[in-house]
């Protein structure tokens, strides 16, 4: 009968420290905290496995929406080069000749203010010659507004804004010339100033935004890629510089004026 009784000691032992860890665990000895604990454990365990699939689901939309942005800006650039096949003035070779030639009388014009420099520095101006060098500031000849009225005029009463770096001055004066531009084209500025930011990476040259549920409706996609074509033409931004922001609102185009890409 001794033997018997302390056949398995080593059980006993275990089931007995089992018994009292167990009894740290809150509402261990009691029915109600049992129940109470039980129902809690099951509904986390329950939450975090629809916050689980929530996440997944999520993770699919943001794919889907990165694939609609790049279709979007494909379509972006589909649309511009269609319309600058079927829009294209007869008088084009002509303005384009026009602008050649100013480019190269302003080139002439650089060179001959970099000999203006060298000579200047033969008689120690020091200030004279760092005003020459600095580079000319953006804007366009008569010919390329007249391209990009061309262009424009045809989606008149488009509304669009413009906003520029805080504390540039040459960006905010620019920023001014577009929207004479833009006005002449017939295009609507609602806006009474030209908003002005700070950026803690700030953007460099032209970018057109659109708001984010607008990217693929035609009554904003059209005038974009139009908008897009004839600044890209004139050599204002890239063709790809377009973006996408639920800020924007959604009956207008953004054009984002970034630091002068000409400055030193």
């Amino acid at each position: 009968m001794f033997l018997s009784a302390n056949r398995h000691p080593l059980r006993r032992n275990m089931r007995w420290e089992a018994k009292n860890i167990m009894s740290w665990l809150p509402g261990w000895n009691s029915i109600e905290g049992s129940a109470r604990w039980g129902d809690i454990l099951f509904w986390a365990g329950f939450a975090f496995l629809v916050l689980l699939a929530g996440c997944v689901v999520m993770s699919k939309v943001y794919g889907w929406r990165k694939d609609a942005l790049i279709v979007m800006r494909g379509q972006l650039i589909a649309i511009a080069q269609e319309l600058e096949t079927q829009q294209a003035p007869p008088a084009q070779p002509e303005l384009r000749d026009q602008a050649e030639q100013r480019e190269q009388a302003a080139a002439q014009e650089r060179r001959d203010a970099e000999a203006a420099v060298a000579r200047a520095s033969e008689g120690r101006q020091p200030d004279r010659v760092a005003r020459v060098q600095e580079r000319p500031s953006r804007g366009l000849t008569e010919a390329q507004k007249k391209s990009v009225i061309g262009a424009l005029a045809p989606f008149r009463g488009q509304k669009f804004s413009v906003a520029c770096i805080a504390d540039d001055p040459e960006g905010k004066s620019f920023a001014g010339d577009i929207v004479t531009l833009l006005r002449a084209a017939g295009w609507d500025f609602p806006g009474s100033v030209i908003a002005e930011a700070t950026y803690d990476k700030e953007p460099i040259g032209l970018s057109v935004v659109v708001n984010t549920g607008q990217t693929v409706t035609p009554s904003v996609l059209r005038p974009t890629s139009m908008l897009v074509k004839a600044f890209a033409d004139v050599g204002l931004m890239p063709r790809d510089a377009t973006f996408a922001d639920p800020n924007v609102p959604r009956d207008r185009i953004e054009i984002l004026v970034g630091r002068n890409r000409s400055s030193p």
